[in-house]
């Protein structure tokens, strides 16, 4: 269970560190993936990161903030799915017509919650 909250934590830092460091690309990365594939079959990917939240949640020292980031993650998954009156898109919108320094703003509080994943380890 370690290993799952080592990925999750060093995985948070490795992709905000692309995003501080390679903004452009990294947005226009995440464009390309939103434009070639539906986000009905990208629901999947904050589902399986929620279900690893609520897995890794017992080996941690505060077990309450991996469940509600858990349930969280997966009612995304469910908001993304279903994309009631479009408002994930909009959401999506909203966040790739942002400015860089926003961006990486962005980025900034993702490497401080990486390192927060990793050191809430038991």
């Amino acid at each position: 269970m370690k290993v799952i909250v080592y990925l999750l934590g060093f995985g948070c830092i490795i992709i905000s560190s692309c995003l501080i460091l390679y903004t452009r690309a990294t947005v226009d990365a995440f464009k390309g993936l939103l434009q070639t594939y539906e986000l009905k079959y990208l629901s999947v990917i904050p589902a399986v990161f929620g279900l690893l939240f609520l897995i890794s949640a017992s080996v941690t020292i505060y077990p309450w903030v991996f469940r509600i980031i858990g349930i969280l993650a997966c009612g995304e998954s469910v908001l993304t799915f279903s994309d009631p009156q479009k408002i994930y898109s909009r959401i999506i919108d909203w966040y790739l017509n942002l400015s860089e320094h926003k961006h990486r703003l962005f980025g900034i509080i993702s490497v401080i919650f990486g390192t927060a994943v990793l050191t809430w380890i038991k």
